[in-house]
């Protein structure tokens, strides 16, 4: 049996990409009729997430969304969550407010006010230096994981990532971790990447190549790889 973790945008899914994707679920599904298991992980809430995953057949053993902040069986019982602490949530938002970010409040599923079931902030943004800028002010200020996706700046609590969802899986449903293998395309899949066998795709975020990874064109390439 192989295991099989991988980052969802532009690593299993493109958004300008059909036949692409086509390639992926295909070789996902042969991967998961062999008895391996496949788990995404995602920076994704659960509800943005399933309708892709439904939209384009797309068959999974786990989901970790969220960055590993919520974990899933393939029951889509949830096994697992990481809030955001309240406090931290409610000194926070004034300094958006005052930098004129237009952000929401994330449990998970969908958009909330109740500070109670928190797992991140998103803010809103799409300008790299803006982007940059709101990440340095509240690294400056907070005790959190921030980083900025494509047209996002994310907050989550600061022992969530990946590679930490990762192992809380493999530990709760008693997995062999030495089975494992990864591959992704961004910054924020820097820290599994590290940490496990694996490789990126060929289009990556430069901060991995520091890894020195072996690079795939598509996802259904690395698979193929690990078949044989």
């Amino acid at each position: 049996m192989k295991i099989l973790a991988s980052d969802f945008d532009n690593t299993i899914y493109f958004l300008d990409d059909k036949e692409k994707n086509k390639r992926n679920v295909a070789a996902i599904k042969k991967f998961v009729s062999q008895g391996n298991v496949f788990c995404i992980i995602t920076g994704r809430n659960y509800s943005d997430l399933k309708v892709l995953l439904n939209e384009n057949d797309i068959p999974y053993s786990y989901l970790i969304c969220e960055d590993g902040a919520k974990i899933f069986n393939n029951m889509d019982y949830c096994i697992d969550t990481v809030l955001l602490d309240r406090k931290t949530i409610e000194r926070i938002i004034p300094v958006l407010k005052e930098n004129n970010c237009d952000y929401y409040l994330d449990d998970g599923y969908n958009k909330t006010e109740y500070l109670e079931d928190v797992v991140k902030i998103v803010v809103n943004c799409i300008d790299e230096q803006e982007k940059e800028r709101i990440v340095k002010t509240v690294k400056e200020q907070f005790d959190v994981h921030i980083y900025a996706s494509r047209f996002h700046v994310n907050i989550i609590n600061k022992s969530v990532n990946k590679e930490n969802a990762l192992k809380k899986l493999f530990n709760l449903e008693e997995l062999n971790i030495n089975f494992l293998n990864v591959i992704g395309d961004n910054d924020n899949d820097y820290e599994m990447l590290k940490a496990f066998n694996g490789g990126v795709i060929k289009e990556h975020h430069e901060k991995l190549n520091v890894l020195n990874k072996p690079e795939f064109e598509t996802l259904a390439d690395y698979i193929e790889t690990l078949m044989n």
